[in-house]
């Protein structure tokens, strides 16, 4: 018999005494119920963080921008806990902020602003851009979210 026969032969002897020591440390599955959805989803924290912007017409230099973060509300947004409230309320759907609203009143003047949202809401990726013929228009269909 050659060397690397028994070598070979050695380690799989000591690998299934190892295996047999170690068996009785394995947990049974009957023992252990299944993990449920709501242990899984608890163990990553669910991360709320979007950079949103407000840009006049094409002028990029005139963007306003803010950082909201949710769960808890901060960033650099100045009515986080309202926007946060906002965004909950639609499931961090930023096109279901406009439905059920009405047309609303505002001025027949055409200043196109341009709202972007990027980032994650609820570890779900968020990419977003609209664009209203106006200030006024903007401020109705997206409340607090994009007053920066």
């Amino acid at each position: 018999m050659g060397v690397s026969r028994i070598v070979s032969r050695s380690l799989v002897a000591a690998a299934a005494v190892l295996a047999t020591a170690l068996v009785p440390l394995a947990p049974r599955a009957a023992a252990t119920p299944p993990e449920s959805p709501e242990d899984t989803a608890t163990t990553r924290p669910e991360i709320s963080m979007l950079d949103l912007r407000v840009t006049p017409g094409d002028r990029t230099k005139d963007s306003k921008a803010a950082i909201l973060r949710c769960d808890p509300a901060g960033g650099t947004h100045p009515r986080a806990t309202v926007a946060c409230e906002q965004l909950a309320a639609v499931h961090g759907e930023f096109e279901s902020l406009r439905a059920g609203k009405a047309k609303p009143m505002c001025p027949l003047v055409y200043r196109p602003v341009t709202v972007t949202a990027t980032g994650t809401w609820k570890n779900s990726p968020v990419r977003y851009s609209q664009t209203y013929s106006n200030a006024c228009e903007m401020r109705a269909y997206t409340g607090k979210v994009f007053a920066l």
